[in-house]
């Protein structure tokens, strides 16, 4: 499949995933795209653990790695763009951080911390796997998780509501919360 350049313009409003295959097909202005998009959001994120002039050498690195990884020939395209820039972003800080040439202090501890790009992804993948399970149930066990989980009601109130009795009002409970626990 040949894909064409696009103007600068295009390029800018472009998706991430249409990015990548431009500059996977040797069109540097979509990495340059690229770069421009997420520069100055991973600037900030190497400033979180650097100082300024680490943090722009960190940068620098990033987009060097993310080059030479969307170019090479037996890559793998990233799924998520921004997960992937940001994990290289937090590599390369955290080498730079660990060089024991340029006299630093530790690697502070919140450079490890859990709130990394890609849990923040999977978490968010999560939740909309758990969503569309939710919107996936039966019209009756969705009314009933709904109303016990996010409204509070008691099986009872929810029975006499429907003309159920408590029991079958737990059971269909029962049955929509094994479903979105197989979901998430």
């Amino acid at each position: 499949m040949q894909l064409t350049p696009l103007s600068p313009a295009a390029l800018a409003a472009a998706p991430d995933a249409r990015l990548v295959a431009l500059t996977r097909a040797g069109d540097e202005c979509a990495f340059a795209a690229i770069v421009a998009r997420y520069r100055a959001p991973l600037a900030r994120y190497c400033r979180r653990y650097l100082d300024a002039a680490l943090a722009d050498d960190a940068l620098q690195q990033t987009f060097i790695n993310a080059h030479a990884a969307l170019t090479r020939e037996d890559a793998t395209v990233p799924l998520a763009l921004k997960a992937w820039l940001y994990r290289i972003a937090h590599n390369a800080a955290l080498n730079l951080a660990r060089d024991p040439q340029r006299g630093l202090d530790p690697v502070p501890e919140d450079l490890l911390g859990a709130d990394r790009p890609e849990d923040v992804v999977e978490s968010r993948e999560t939740v909309g796997r758990v969503l569309g399970a939710v919107r996936a149930l039966p019209a009756s066990q969705r009314q009933v998780i709904l109303r016990h989980a996010f409204d509070g009601e008691s099986h009872e109130h929810i029975a006499a509501d429907l003309g159920m009795t408590a029991g079958a009002v737990r059971q269909l409970a029962f049955r929509a919360r094994g479903t979105l626990r197989a979901a998430a």
